[in-house]
């Protein structure tokens, strides 16, 4: 039992790593955002020229900063709850509840993860770029953004799944020796 207790930990950490750095490269999408914006506005007003590609890259730079910042949003609690009537129940139903919500959300983030990877991979099996963008960018870089976010999140959905699951039965075998 300890030696899956220790695993369920070592995996945990290496998950909440994850989507920390996961984070940390949405932060910089960003920075990076930032700067070709003022680039382009500081172009045009110096000397009369714009980037034309530059709000191509933006537009696939937010889809990152969206995508990758999913897991660790989920861990910080930052995705919207509603939460009026679960907390005026019992803590044994919330709990059951909470379990039932991590469940749902882990399978339904799982399957977009999959479809998120098929149709990435059927852009860059088809060579599929963007029509309309200054640069013909091969669609499948800008989309891996979407299938990673999401793994990411359905991992941190799982790890959060499995402690629930954890807190559910320890506190139903607790509940049971006290009667």
């Amino acid at each position: 039992m300890r030696t899956w207790l220790a695993t369920g930990r070592t995996l945990g950490n290496l998950i909440v790593a994850l989507a920390r750095g996961s984070g940390a490269i949405a932060a910089l999408t960003v920075l990076a955002m930032t700067l070709l914006i003022t680039t382009d506005v500081v172009l045009r007003g110096a000397v009369n020229e714009s980037l034309i590609w530059v709000p191509e890259i933006v537009g696939y730079l937010m889809v990152a900063l969206i995508f990758l910042s999913l897991g660790e949003a989920m861990l910080a609690g930052s995705h919207i709850r509603i939460d009026l009537v679960v907390d005026r129940l019992p803590k044994h139903l919330r709990d059951r509840i909470e379990l039932a919500t991590l469940a749902l959300s882990t399978g339904v983030t799982a399957f977009f993860t999959w479809h998120g990877f098929a149709t990435m991979l059927r852009s860059y099996q088809y060579g599929r770029r963007d029509a309309f963008g200054a640069l013909a960018t091969p669609l499948f870089i800008p989309q891996t953004a979407i299938p990673v976010g999401l793994l990411i999140l359905t991992l941190v959905l799982t790890a959060l799944l499995c402690r629930q699951i954890g807190v559910v039965f320890s506190g139903s075998k607790a509940q049971g020796t006290e009667r």
